[in-house]
């Protein structure tokens, strides 16, 4: 009884410094990049949205927060909006990425030594032979150091993807706690519990989450040991029936019934289905490419550059993918009922349930490197597993482990490297657009950090160029190009070239710093922003550059000065898409152009517009009443807010803009009052 205290003991003490060996290694690789700058996303589901910047702890606050991002999935993310919010009040109330950052680095380094409890409890239930301890230490190391997570960890709005991780991971060894003591009291409620919790309140981070039962399911015929008991089996076959059987089924049953819910999303992309499969069974090989060999040079925050299968021989690999994802599943499924290596039966089954949400039938874009967070952690197992079995009787332990640590070393210095060219907005834009220069993205970031350190230049206005090139499906970098032209346009610097300079005759020809030259080329780009308008575009891209350049105008920076027409016309082509997803928002945006131009009718007409079509959608309301306040009539913006309340749909987000309204209302009228 002592010595199994004692060994107890020792096992404790023994987690508690391998914990401590995960978590300073991860904030050691990450250090670097904690200092980086906001990107992308973090704009719209972050820096921009109000309802993130909480001011106190009252129930108003947090409940706006909890529906800060009711635009981010299908179930809203409230959970992963709330920790931004906390975040910014626990940072003096200001949008310090470092506080921002370290927190992601946290929940990473946390998942790390969850991740290795779970295999730690896998292992022991699979193979009593062999030394969990130390193979479980190994997977959680070099998963955690891993380049290939770093998205999920620096790019600060992904949390919503580490925090879905952090609840599966807590929920899966909730559930394997029950799963490996069937015949204690409580063990069906611990799985239950832990399936539904890592569900559920994971789920409120990103929809990941609820691929959890499958990934048990997997984990259950892969490698848990079978149950002997009649009734235990019983138990067991309606547990994984309601977890697993019936939600798939039931997915599939809706998706084939109502099939337009899925192929209407393919409306605005530049694939189909068809496309989007073939496409995926290369981006899955790619993925695995990384993660056995990580080189720094290809990862990207963009891989837009990832070319379109188009059949199964264009390109010619696209075939070869194919058959290698049927390979891998057939060689997984062999594994499991012959009962052969079953890590790797594990490893396979685990990476590819992992990418079903996001690298299968759903019209998401095609690449990213973060949907590799949950599904590389099998991929990891099942290599050091293997790596284990084929060395055991071969060589000593030393050499065994001297072979881990030079794999975790040089995925640390990688990552290490790698979150040192994130550390500032400079380095990080350049060295994505040198290792994806095809990448319309990393052309266009390039171009606008180079423009907001010295203003419009040709250079910028080269990468932009070129990025219009690369996508003749958007038309968010020729908006740039346009507002890079009028910053020429209404700059004094333009150099007073002689006036014998032909015309362009392209969108895309050359930069000549010539005043008649430059306003022939805004002709040609406003022309092709609208032939673009009228084939079709990518709706959200489309809505927030026209937003933003509205925006521009209306602030009345210098470089959008004399817009107003341009703006209009993007806007009219589109409302006239056909399947544009965003008519609403671009009626609003209209609405506040027109009423910077002096054009108030036709503001309130589109206002007005953009309420019928979605009635119920707070922020239209607010903005209506917002314009009120603008020409003083304080009596129609109060009664425009309590229409919208009367409503009854208002949440947390919406009332705490109608609370800021009300303010502005009260500190007008009571300034009215006071002259």
């Amino acid at each position: 009884m002592k010595a199994l205290f004692q060994r107890g003991r020792k096992n404790t003490v023994l987690s508690i410094l391998i914990s401590l060996v995960l978590m300073i290694s991860v904030f050691v690789v990450y250090l670097p990049g904690k200092n980086g700058p906001f990107l992308a996303d973090d704009f719209p589901n972050i820096l921009d949205n109000n309802s993130i910047q909480m001011h106190s702890l009252s129930y108003s606050e947090l409940s706006a927060a909890w529906n800060a991002n009711n635009s981010s999935g299908p179930l809203k993310r409230s959970l992963a909006s709330l920790s931004f919010a906390l975040n910014y009040y626990l940072s003096d109330q200001q949008f310090n990425p470092i506080s921002f950052r370290i927190t992601n680095v946290l929940i990473h380094a946390v998942n790390a030594i969850l991740l290795f409890f779970c295999v730690r409890a896998l292992i022991r239930a699979h193979d009593k032979t062999a030394p969990a301890q130390a193979l479980a230490f190994w997977s959680a190391l070099i998963w955690a150091l891993h380049p290939l997570q770093l998205t999920s960890v620096l790019y600060v709005v992904q949390r919503m993807n580490s925090l879905a991780c952090f609840f599966m991971l807590l929920g899966f060894l909730v559930f394997l706690k029950g799963r490996m003591h069937l015949d204690k009291p409580g063990s069906y409620f611990l799985m239950w519990a832990g399936t539904l919790g890592g569900v559920i309140i994971g789920g409120m981070c990103k929809e990941n989450a609820l691929l959890l039962p499958l990934l048990i399911f997997v984990s259950e015929v892969t490698l848990l040991p079978s149950v002997n008991c009649s009734s235990m089996r019983g138990r067991l076959f309606a547990y994984y029936a309601i977890t697993v059987v019936i939600p798939v089924l039931t997915v599939i049953g809706y998706y084939s019934i109502f099939p337009q819910y899925l192929l209407q999303g393919y409306t605005i992309r530049n694939f189909t289905l068809t496309e989007r499969l073939l496409t995926e069974a290369r981006v899955l090989f790619y993925y695995l490419r990384l993660l056995f060999y990580p080189d720094n040079s290809e990862l990207s925050l963009a891989h837009d550059d990832f070319l379109v299968s188009r059949g199964l021989l264009s390109p010619k690999n696209t075939l070869f993918a194919v058959i290698g994802v049927f390979f891998l599943i057939g060689v997984a499924i062999k594994n499991t009922v012959r009962k052969g290596n079953a890590f790797i039966g594990f490893s396979v089954l685990w990476f590819f349930v992992g990418h079903l949400m996001e690298s299968s039938v759903f019209p998401l874009e095609l690449v990213y490197e973060h949907r590799n967070y949950i599904p590389s952690i099998g991929v990891v197992i099942g290599f050091v597993l293997t790596a284990y079995k084929l060395f055991e009787s071969r060589v000593s332990k030393q050499l065994i482990n001297g072979f881990y640590i030079s794999i975790a070393i040089s995925l640390a210095f990688a990552t290490y490297t790698r979150a040192a060219v994130w550390s500032n907005t400079n380095s990080f834009t350049y060295f994505e657009v040198r290792n994806h220069p095809e990448s319309m993205r990393a052309n266009s970031a390039y171009a606008k950090n180079l423009e907001l350190r010295i203003g419009a230049n040709p250079e910028s206005y080269s990468y932009l160029t070129k990025s219009s090139q690369l996508d003749l499906f958007e038309i968010s970098t020729l908006i740039d190009m346009f507002i890079e032209l009028n910053s020429f346009i209404h700059s004094s610097d333009l150099p007073k070239l002689s006036e014998n300079v032909g015309l362009p005759s392209r969108y895309d020809d050359p930069l000549v710093l010539n005043r008649g030259y430059i306003e022939s080329l805004m002709r040609l780009v406003n022309d092709e922003i609208i032939r673009r308008l009228s084939d079709k575009t990518f709706s959200l891209r489309t809505m927030t550059s026209i937003r933003s350049a509205s925006n521009c105008l209306i602030d009345q920076h210098q470089m959008c000065q004399g817009m107003g027409s341009n703006l209009l016309q993007w806007i009219d082509g589109a409302i006239n898409q056909r399947g544009f997803s965003h008519v609403p928002m671009m009626y609003l945006i209209q609405a506040k152009v027109n009423f910077f131009m002096g054009n108030q009718e036709k503001a309130w007409d589109g206002l007005n517009q953009a309420i019928s079509l979605y009635p119920t959608w707070m922020y239209l309301r607010a903005e209506k009443a917002h314009l009120y306040i603008v020409l003083n009539d304080l009596d129609k913006a109060e009664q425009t807010l309590q229409e919208a309340e009367a409503l009854g749909v208002a949440n947390g987000h919406d009332l705490k803009e109608f609370q800021k309204l009300r303010e502005i209302i009260s500190s007008l009228s009571s300034s009215s009052k006071g002259g």
